[in-house]
């Protein structure tokens, strides 16, 4: 039998893996390097923001790292194969030639040699299969950890862009209907400026927990921004809103504790559909102009976007409850404090009666 064509084969699948791992390395690498594409929400900080997404010397290091010893025992395991592919070349040189064997014995030496051959080309074969599992698995690391926000464990703004990509395909090829939610942390500058920025990060991982308790029925909850959130989900605007009013008034039951003090936090939303003749840029800005309106109508509320017009859902907290979020005594609000919440009460007597016009 012809071992060249299978050699060949397989010291090309080994060649083949490692140009592979390298540009998966490169691609995480480039990726870390990348600077976020969206601008950060005015209230955040750079402590509890989206940082800058540059791979530091360490994390450089190791891909090059991995990169090199991946790339050396390829190699390595390359040469295996050569020498494997010559000894055994040599053996059938020697089994063509009479000559060389003459007895029984020399028959059995020939064999033996072979057996041997075969079995060190096995033990290496064993232990490539269990270091091509160890490299798969340090390399996936590296991709969930370019996926992922490091604060909050959530799906980082990248990987929700690719996801809302998969789910407009979708769309367009079987009209699978999906719905997107953005929700920001009301006053978030004034927790920040109030309790400290380590009380920040501790607010925006609880509610990256909050929103994980409710992703069951989600496509993927992922921090969109600064104090900023995005859920995608596989249903329609209604049914959307009623899990993000679930959302907002389980934030509304409970505090957040840091930093030795207990914080109130509320959330405010924008739902909108996908609807047909529809672009991922205009479903962003519906949803986008519908967490808007939440936010100048009061805040801690969810706001629908029809197309033409933002419908409040729910029953919205008092205007209130909010003030009680600033972490401030209400008895010392400023006069355009007091004009700002004068003002939302005007807005909630219109939104009593009709919906708001974006």
């Amino acid at each position: 039998m012809n071992t060249t064509p299978v050699l060949y084969l397989m010291m090309g699948l080994l060649f083949g893996t490692t140009f592979l791992s390298v540009g998966i390395a490169l691609g995480y690498w480039f990726s870390k390097r990348g600077q976020p594409d969206y601008p950060l929400s005015s209230s955040s900080h750079p402590l509890n923001s989206l940082a800058p997404a540059v791979p530091s010397l360490d994390e450089t290091q190791q891909i090059v790292n991995a990169i090199r010893n991946f790339a050396t025992w390829t190699t390595d395991l390359a040469g295996d194969f050569s020498r494997y592919q010559s000894t055994l070349s040599s053996l059938t040189r020697r089994a063509a030639d009479g000559s060389s064997i003459q007895t029984k014995e020399d028959v059995q030496v020939l064999l033996e040699q072979i057996v041997a051959a075969n079995r060190l080309l096995q033990e290496r074969l064993d232990s490539a299969e269990q270091k091509l599992e160890d490299q798969t698995k340090q390399l996936a690391g590296y991709l969930s950890e370019a996926r992922t926000d490091g604060l909050t464990g959530l799906a980082n703004r990248r990987a929700f862009d690719q996801k809302i990509e998969e789910c407009f395909s979708n769309w367009i090829k079987s009209q699978r209907l999906f719905s997107l939610a953005l929700i920001d942390i009301d006053h978030f500058k004034k927790i920040n400026d109030t309790y400290g920025h380590p009380a920040g990060d501790a607010v925006l991982r609880e509610v990256a927990l909050r929103l994980k308790d409710f992703s069951a029925d989600t496509i993927q909850v992922a921090r969109y921004g600064g104090e900023e959130f995005a859920i995608l989900l596989e249903c329609d605007a209604m049914a959307a809103a009623q899990v993000m009013e679930k959302i907002r008034l389980a934030m509304c039951d409970r505090t957040v504790p840091a930093e030795g003090h207990d914080i109130p936090v509320t959330l405010s939303c924008g739902v909108s559909q996908i609807v047909a003749e529809d672009r991922i840029g205009k479903l962003v800005r519906r949803s986008d102009e519908a967490l808007y309106t939440a936010k100048m109508a009061g805040r801690n509320r969810v706001f629908i976007h029809h197309g033409q017009l933002c419908e409040v859902f729910g029953n919205p907290s008092p205007t209130g409850i909010v003030q009680a979020n600033t972490g401030q005594d209400p008895g010392a609000s400023s006069s355009s404090d007091a004009l700002e919440e004068k003002i939302l009460r005007q807005i909630d007597h219109i939104l009593a009666k009709h919906s708001r016009s974006v």
